[in-house]
């Protein structure tokens, strides 16, 4: 579809009419004074004319200021072609990923896909890095929590920068302990003004809470009645006892409370096969926009004009030249 950005300008056309309607500009030539003109006229038999005359331009040259001053006129409207609408969806998540960087999370017993033992932090640092670039269509936030839950980015597609903050992240960097309620609070009040339909919780825990001022179980109560879901992952051995065991009860109990899953990794093939499965989690539109599409096509006019100019200023100076030069060899 046509249209125009100064449609006003189009009333420009109107000028010529204008100029039309206004007295004629005189050129002035020059004259013969003499003070008997009537003899010498009659002597010479001359016809007398006005000492000034109206330039008459041939009929190409008319018709080269018409198109020129319509093209500038065309021109100054600013056409545009604008296409057909397109619309553009972006589908997917709002994901939260919470790691765990306490104290036992150093403990060398993950056993990575290569069949390494390694420090659980790594193994998890690891396989997330391969997680995220998965996450096309998502956007994800990051959460450290040790003594104290923060947050280390918020959600964003970018995830050059998840992965350097994630390869930055160690343990102990947040304290020792396990504040799982405080991390599931960070999420929380992150998502507070998020407006997507899908927003996913990951936490990625060793252990049990040790740290939180809010308790899991409550925290995990307020998220499910914000439409969040919570998919704990538990790290290491499940059978350990003692401060380091796992608190599956209360992760079933997080999970249940926010419609979603509690999964045991104890290595990394086991890991692995978590985030197939949350990649088979259903996607969600998060942002509709409709674009037309438009192409500018004030210069094709202009353009037009010019070489339609030049080309008649070429013509001119080459008939002026071989009639010059006609007449030098006539002389």
């Amino acid at each position: 579809m046509l249209t125009f950005t100064y449609p006003w300008f189009g009333l420009l056309v109107l000028l010529p009419v204008i100029m039309r309607a206004t007295p004629t500009h005189l050129t002035r030539q020059t004259a013969l004074r003499f003070s008997h003109f009537d003899k010498f006229i009659e002597v010479t038999g001359s016809t007398p004319r006005s000492g000034a005359v109206v330039i008459r331009p041939s009929w190409w040259q008319r018709a080269l200021t018409m198109l020129t001053f319509l093209s500038l006129v065309l021109a100054a409207t600013k056409p545009v072609w604008v296409g057909e609408p397109i619309a553009i969806e972006k589908s997917g998540r709002e994901m939260m990923v919470a790691v765990d960087l306490s104290g036992s999370m150093e403990a060398k017993d993950f056993v990575d896909q290569q069949g390494i033992n390694v420090r659980r932090i790594d193994g998890v640092k690891l396989l997330l890095e391969s997680f995220l670039q998965q996450r096309a269509g998502d956007r994800v936030g990051l959460i450290a929590f040790g003594d104290e839950a923060y947050l280390q980015a918020p959600v964003t597609e970018d995830f050059d920068t998840l992965s350097l903050l994630l390869e930055q992240m160690d343990v102990r960097m947040a304290g020792a302990g396990t504040a799982l309620g405080d991390a599931i609070g960070v999420a929380v009040n992150h998502f507070e003004h998020s407006e997507s339909n899908n927003k996913v919780l990951l936490l990625l825990t060793d252990g049990k809470d040790t740290t939180s001022q809010f308790p899991p179980v409550d925290a995990a109560h307020f998220a499910g009645e914000r439409g969040i879901t919570i998919y704990p992952i538990a790290i290491g051995d499940a059978t350990n006892v003692g401060e380091e065991a796992i608190d599956l009860e209360m992760l079933a109990r997080i999970a249940s409370y926010t419609g979603g899953q509690v999964f045991e990794a104890l290595d990394g093939d086991a890991l692995a096969a978590v985030y197939q499965t949350l990649n088979e989690l259903e996607a969600s539109l998060f942002e509709s926009d409709v674009i037309r599409p438009k192409f500018e096509l004030y210069f094709w006019p202009l353009l037009f004009i010019t070489i339609l100019n030049l080309l008649a200023l070429t013509f001119v100076a080459t008939r002026t030249l071989y009639h010059t030069r006609k007449g030098a060899n006539n002389g």
